[in-house]
């Protein structure tokens, strides 16, 4: 059953060192089987208090990037892995962010 990684940026605090992250980042979810389904910073806010981004407008940062993996061991092998330690430090360092995992529907 599939697992997603949806991460919501608010706001980027070191936009320099943010680039190391981006730079990186693609390696390691495909190591471990990650499809990067969506990466948007213009999106329709339908309820709640987002705000859509500007793409590469860092006064405006906001996006939302959904990764899939294969299954949930695989999104915590990532998630937990030494490939992705040093940048998701990087990513909590230089960006404020939520960040959730979630498998897709179970029938009951």
């Amino acid at each position: 059953m599939s697992a997603f990684f949806i991460v919501h940026r608010q706001n980027i605090t070191n936009p320099e060192k943010l680039k190391l992250y981006r730079d990186g980042i693609g390696e390691t979810i495909a190591k471990f089987g990650g499809n990067v389904l969506v990466r948007a910073d213009g999106f329709e806010v339908l309820e709640g208090d987002w705000q859509s981004g500007q793409r590469g407008d860092d006064s405006e940062p906001e996006r939302v990037t959904v990764i899939e993996f294969p299954d949930m061991a695989a999104l915590h092998s990532w998630y937990n892995s030494p490939d992705y330690a040093s940048l998701k430090a990087i990513r909590q360092e230089s960006a404020v962010s939520d960040a959730i995992a979630v498998e897709s529907g179970r029938t009951p």
